[in-house]
C-alpha cells in the first residue's frame, strides 16, 4: 500500500497488551474481533502514531502531530513502512481488508456446517461426554415442576463457568427432548449491530445438530434478512458452548436448532441497531416469541450469557480485591432480581441506568429471551464469580430456568 501525503490511513479496532521483550516492555497489538490472526509488537512511540490513524488525519498531519506531541521527527519512509505492515496484517480499513473479509465470508458461507472452533480452549477434547458427566456429578439437581421453556447458562469456558453450567443444565436432565432449541448468543467479535442468525448445522465432538431452516425463514419473513453478517458466527463461542451441552443431554441429531447472536442494547440507540442495519432487538424477540407460540412445536430458548467483566484487564483502575468483588455481587444481584421477575424491560433498565458500569456483556440475549417468553416463571439457580487475581480479571455468571 503506497499512500500519498494527503491520504488518510484508518486503523481498525485493535487490542493492546504489554509484553516483555529483551528485558523491556513492548506492546503487542491484535484484532479483538479475531478477523486478523496477526500479532504485531510495537514500541510506545508507535502506539502514539497508531492513535493518530483515525481516518481523519492525513499522512502529513500524522507526521506533524507526532512531532508536536513527542518532539521527534517521523520520516515519510518510516510511516509508510508502518502502514504497509498494518495493511498486510489486515489491521487497516480499505480495499485489502474488504477483499480479505469477503474471502473469509465466502469460505464460511460455502459450508453447510459450522464446526466447533474453541473445543480445546473450553475444555472439550473428546466425544465421550465425560466432561459433562463430571460437571453434573458435582451439582445438586433442581427439578422444575414442568418442562423448561427457557434457560440462562454461562458462555465462559467450561472450567471457569462450571458451577453455573451444571446448575442450569441439570434442570434439563429429565426434560423430554425438545423439537427445537433456539440459542441466543452474544456477538462479541462480529460486524453487525443487530441480530445475526445462521442456518448452518453445528458440529462438536459429540456430533452434528441440524438447523431448523424453515423456522428461521419464517422469522426472517417477519424481521427481514438476519443472515447478512452470518460470518459473525464463525468465531463466536457463546452458542457453541450450549450446543455441546444440549447434544450430550438430548443427542446431537434428536432436535433442531436456531442460532442467533444478539447485539448490546446498552448504547445510545437502545435496542435499535446504531447503524440502522437490521431489526430492532425488541421487535425481533417479540416476533420470535409469537412464532414459537403459534407453531405448536416444543421449543426451548437458551441464552448463553455472562454478566459482569471487571478488573484491570477490562480497564478498571482499582485493585481487584474482596471489597470490589462484593460491590459487583451487589450490583449483579439487583440485576438478577429483575430476571427472577421475568421483567425484560426492568432488567434492561437496571443494566443501563448507570451506563452498564460493570460491563455486563450479554444484556441483549437475556433481554431477548425474557421478551420471547414473557409468561414463563423464572427461578434463579446460582451465581458465580470467576476471579483471577494474577491477571486482575473477574467475570461473573448466573444460572436460571424458566417454566
Amino acid at each position: 500500500m503506497q499512500l500519498e501525503p494527503t491520504d488518510k490511513p484508518h486503523l481498525r479496532p485493535i487490542e493492546a497488551t504489554r509484553v516483555p521483550v529483551n528485558g523491556s516492555d513492548r506492546i503487542c497489538i491484535s484484532d479483538p474481533y479475531r478477523l486478523s490472526t496477526a500479532e504485531l509488537v510495537v514500541s510506545e512511540p508507535a502506539v502514539l502514531i497508531l492513535s493518530l490513524m483515525d481516518g481523519a488525519n492525513t499522512c502529513e498531519a500524522i507526521r506533524s502531530q507526532f512531532r508536536a506531541l513527542s518532539g521527534h521527527d517521523l520520516s515519510p519512509e518510516t510511516l509508510q513502512s508502518m502502514i504497509g505492515h498494518l495493511d498486510e496484517a489486515h489491521m487497516l480499513e480499505g480495499d485489502r481488508f474488504e477483499r480479505y473479509y469477503a474471502s473469509l465470508t465466502a469460505e464460511f458461507c460455502g459450508s453447510a456446517v459450522r464446526p466447533m472452533t474453541h473445543a480445546a480452549g473450553h475444555g472439550l477434547h473428546d466425544d465421550s461426554g465425560s466432561l459433562y458427566r463430571e460437571m453434573l456429578d458435582d451439582v445438586e439437581v433442581c427439578k422444575p415442576n414442568s418442562p423448561a421453556v427457557g434457560l440462562i447458562a454461562p458462555h465462559l469456558d467450561y472450567p471457569r463457568g462450571q458451577p453455573c453450567y451444571a446448575q442450569a443444565y441439570a434442570t434439563l436432565c429429565d426434560r423430554p427432548v425438545p423439537d427445537r432449541v433456539v440459542i441466543l448468543g452474544t456477538n462479541h467479535f462480529g460486524r453487525s449491530t443487530s441480530v445475526v442468525a445462521t442456518g448452518k448445522a453445528f458440529s462438536t465432538p459429540l456430533g452434528t445438530t441440524p438447523a431448523d431452516v424453515g423456522f428461521l425463514e419464517r422469522l426472517e419473513a417477519r424481521c427481514g434478512h438476519l443472515r447478512r453478517f452470518e460470518f459473525d458466527h464463525a468465531r463466536e463461542h457463546s452458542v457453541e458452548l450450549q450446543v455441546g451441552w444440549l447434544q450430550y443431554l438430548f443427542g446431537a441429531e434428536s432436535f433442531e436448532m436456531v442460532a442467533c447472536l444478539c447485539p448490546d442494547p446498552c448504547g445510545p440507540t437502545g435496542t435499535a441497531p446504531f447503524d440502522g442495519c437490521g431489526p430492532d432487538l425488541r421487535e425481533f424477540a417479540s416476533a420470535l416469541g409469537e412464532l414459537i407460540a403459534s407453531d405448536g412445536r416444543d421449543t426451548l430458548v437458551v441464552a448463553g450469557a455472562d454478566l459482569s467483566h471487571v478488573g484491570g484487564q477490562f480497564g478498571d483502575q482499582r485493585q481487584l480485591d474482596g471489597a470490589f468483588t462484593e460491590e459487583v455481587r451487589r450490583r449483579d444481584t439487583a440485576v438478577l432480581e429483575e430476571i427472577k421477575r421475568n421483567s425484560a424491560e426492568r432488567f434492561l433498565d437496571s443494566v443501563t441506568r448507570d451506563g452498564n458500569a460493570t460491563r455486563i456483556c450479554s444484556t441483549g440475549c437475556i433481554f431477548a429471551l425474557m421478551t420471547a417468553i414473557p409468561e414463563a416463571t423464572a427461578t434463579l439457580l446460582g451465581y458465580h464469580q470467576a476471579v483471577d487475581t494474577a491477571t486482575q480479571t473477574c467475570v461473573t455468571c448466573a444460572a436460571a430456568v424458566f417454566v
